[in-house]
């Protein structure tokens, strides 16, 4: 079963008896350090277990979250099962009999959330914004063909050029024999040397048909199962030369290339991680483009900064994209009927005029929101650009 296709199973999730867990959890190299992803997942599990009671759920229905948060930490907990990705969405519900993994291959925030129907948003988003990745790792002679995606990470093909097959040297017949050339075109003796030369250019020739043979492939490829990013990996050299065959398209879709010396012992794992670290600096360049856009339009009107200007953007349906510093966390309150999100517990602020609701971290809830609203979400984690946010702030579509 394909990503959309296991993502509307997870959209015709109903019931009336269990609620569903979902969990987003960022699994990047800082994340992996000394298992810090496991710290993390402790303490949101621990938090979950604290707000069971208040959740207004039934026995049954409490017995199955902790059945889902104990099959979740031990999905976790086996490193086998977490490799490939820069984060993971989990969705079970064990009572409704509920299972659904998802690699990805970057997470804006670690999150989990007991409802009663799945958290996708951000699973969606994730989709539409990064696509797939295909990565093509070449030497002078073959081709492997990987592809990263929302469906999981794979090798799809091996291309090998039909006459790149030579692998014997040239073999001088110095000693036995010396051509002859003709006097009209100078006469003598000609060096070896230019036999040889002659080889070698034969040997380059198949090499650049290899390398056309395997850019045909590709392309074709791509028009069969369209892809939105290109990695080349291989030696520095060949992935000068390779580029040059590569056919537009593809190229205006290159996401970069890393140097590896032999794709034979290329291990799958380090293929991928290079390929995400790739795309984990295009975000970095993101970050540091919307920072820029920010700090000009906040001079403008067109943009502001700190949670109550934002609540008040978004509850307008004026953000355009969302920007929110790595790590910023606050309490809120949400309003009970119109779902509008509220810094302060004040019967005004809320469109009917109710006593609007404290929700643990109203940054989530924000995120969720402007997603919902279809908006750009980028969260920042440069050190020098988060202190141009106050926690959180965002570029308008119109002056407030």
């Amino acid at each position: 079963m394909n990503f959309e296709s296991r993502v509307n199973k997870l959209l015709e999730f109903k019931s009336k008896e269990y609620p569903i867990t979902s969990l987003y959890l960022k699994l990047g190299p800082q994340e992996r350090e000394n298992f810090k992803y496991r710290i993390t997942l402790k303490n949101l599990i621990k938090e979950q277990r604290d707000r069971l009671d208040k959740g207004g759920f039934t026995k049954q229905a409490i017995e199955s979250v902790e059945s889902d948060l104990k099959k979740i930490a031990g999905y976790i907990e086996n490193t086998d099962q977490i490799t490939g990705c820069r984060g993971i969405a989990l969705f079970s519900s064990t009572g409704a009999d509920v299972w659904e993994v998802f690699k990805l291959p970057l997470l804006y925030r670690n999150r989990l959330v007991v409802d009663w129907s799945p958290l996708i948003r951000q699973l969606v988003t994730i989709s539409d914004e990064f696509g797939d990745i295909a990565v093509v790792i070449i030497d002078r002679k073959k081709a492997r063909l990987f592809r990263i995606g929302l469906n999981g990470a794979s090798e799809v093909a091996g291309y090998f050029y039909p006459e790149a097959t030579r692998s014997t040297k040239f073999r001088s017949q110095e000693g036995k024999f010396k051509q002859r050339v003709s006097p009209a075109v100078g006469g003598g003796e000609v060096p070896h040397g230019l036999g040889e030369y002659g080889f070698q250019r034969k040997i380059e020739n198949e090499i650049q048909q290899h390398f056309r043979y395997v850019s045909d492939k590709l392309f074709g490829y791509y028009k069969e199962n369209k892809f939105d990013w290109l990695v080349i990996g291989g030696a520095e050299s060949v992935i000068t030369d390779f580029s040059h065959h590569i056919h537009t398209y593809l190229k205006e879709r290159s996401l970069g290339s890393f140097v590896l010396e032999d794709i034979d012992s290329a291990k799958f794992d380090e293929i991928v991680e290079k390929s995400l670290e790739l795309l984990d600096s295009m975000e970095r360049r993101n970050e540091a483009r919307i920072i820029k856009e920010f700090e000009e339009k906040l001079h403008l009107g067109f943009a502001v900064n700190g949670l109550e200007s934002s609540l008040k953007a978004l509850m307008m349906g004026q953000v355009r994209a969302l920007i929110v510093a790595e790590g910023f966390i606050q309490p809120g309150f949400i309003c009970p009927e119109s779902g509008v999100l509220v810094w302060e517990k004040r019967d005004s602020l809320c469109p009917e005029g109710k006593t609007p609701i404290p929700v643990v971290d109203i940054v989530d809830e924000a995120i969720e929101e402007a997603l919902g609203q279809g908006a750009e979400v980028e969260v920042i984690f440069d050190q020098d650009a988060k202190k141009k946010i106050e926690g959180i702030g965002a570029i308008l579509r119109f002056k407030l």
